[in-house]
């Protein structure tokens, strides 16, 4: 009986130790993750973190593996899109001379960290792995995702492109440029990207556009344009407007022709310094903001600016951004011989009917981070998440 006993006993905690169907881990097919808070539902914790501003993400993705996994999850932008939390994010794209490039966005410091005078934002690293690295390299930014056209090194080597979602701040290969073009440029239109480019080998310019839905190349009409097209473009008014040895050329894609644009443009030329908020073209030109009034096709002085540190006499690095409607400057200041700070500041951006003015009022600057000597921040890009 005895014996009897202990193989029940042994069989009891046999069964104990098997685990039942409730406690079996989700299938990986299933798209559900474990509650990042475990006293509460994981559906609640979603529509929380859903109704938070997008800012604070890199700092809930320290709390934990699950919180991590959750802010970069497909069903929480799906969530944030159906009840309409959507939001601009801002992407700052710094490469080093080796043509290796770090990745940050926009955030918000945790309140308790806040010094005196603080904005309270920073640049957070994103772990972006297996980034394409190139020394020369285009990116523009579509929706949630960003583009990366990258120049070859080398001839008869086609341009590959690279989409990083920023959802999942993961890389996505594209069907590469199909012209073996070895400087050009590239702008957004109606949700397409727009490149223009001289074909070195051919001897000609080259134009072709990538549909971002279809992911499909296509050419389209160069007019028989014979001016150089330089590594120069925006987009204006509906138009991809393309810098050329001769002045600046505007594509309207509805009517399928080109057009020179005749007047102030052409100082697009002489400044590196630009982006195109609300449809008017901004630059940073002889140490001056200036926008382009496209009625009177010149260059206009932006107004106010009060309280903006004097940086543009300096001869510091600048980028210009869109950061929903409002603009953004990057530069930099060397603190010593191996790193550098980068400061950024935000303008807010009026148009006054009564002068045709548009004046800029300076809602913050700070510092945001410290980088190596060799980095520089190529590109500001604004994505919608």
């Amino acid at each position: 009986m005895a014996s009897m006993s202990m193989s029940s006993r042994e069989k009891r905690r046999k069964r104990k130790r098997e685990p039942t169907p409730a406690s079996n881990p989700t299938p990986a097919s299933t798209p559900r993750w474990s509650s990042p808070i475990p006293s509460l539902p994981y559906d609640l914790v979603l529509l929380c973190v859903t109704r938070v501003s997008r800012l604070y993400y890199p700092t809930l993705s320290l709390v934990s593996k699950s919180f991590r996994s959750l802010v970069s999850s497909p069903e929480l932008y799906k969530t944030r899109s159906l009840f309409g939390f959507t939001e601009s994010c801002l992407y700052v794209c710094s490469e080093s001379l080796g043509g290796s490039a770090d990745w940050y966005t926009l955030c918000r410091k945790p309140d308790k960290t806040l010094k005196s005078g603080s904005s309270g934002y920073a640049l957070a690293r994103v772990p972006v792995p297996n980034s394409p690295s190139s020394v020369f390299r285009k990116v523009v930014a579509v929706g949630s995702n960003i583009y990366n056209i990258a120049m070859p090194t080398f001839l008869s080597v086609l341009p590959r492109v690279s989409i990083l979602d920023c959802k999942s701040h993961s890389w996505i290969e594209a069907p590469s440029l199909p012209v073996e073009l070895h400087s050009f440029s590239a702008s957004v239109v109606d949700h397409k990207i727009y490149v223009a480019g001289f074909d070195h080998r051919l001897m000609k310019n080259s134009f072709e556009v990538f549909d971002t839905q279809t992911r499909v190349w296509d050419s389209f009409s160069s007019d028989k344009r014979e001016e150089r097209i330089k590594e120069k473009s925006v987009s204006i008014d509906g138009k991809f407007h393309v810098v050329t040895n001769e002045g600046v050329l505007a594509y309207d894609p509805k009517q399928g022709k080109w057009d020179m644009v005749v007047g102030g443009m052409c100082g697009l030329m002489c400044s590196d310094d630009y982006c195109v908020i609300g449809n008017v073209l901004y630059s940073v030109y002889e140490g001056v903001f200036k926008w382009y009034d496209t009625e009177r096709r010149t260059w206009r002085d932006l107004q106010g600016l009060v309280g903006l540190p004097n940086i543009t006499r300096r001869r510091e690095f600048i980028r210009l951004g869109d950061y929903g409607g409002k603009m953004v400057v990057f530069w930099v200041h060397v603190i010593w011989t191996y790193y550098k700070k980068i400061w950024c500041a935000e303008i807010s951006l009026e148009r006054r009917p009564d002068t045709s003015e548009i004046w800029g009022k300076v809602e913050w600057f700070d510092e945001l981070r410290k980088i190596n000597i060799n980095f520089q921040v190529e590109k500001v890009l604004s994505t919608t998440l």
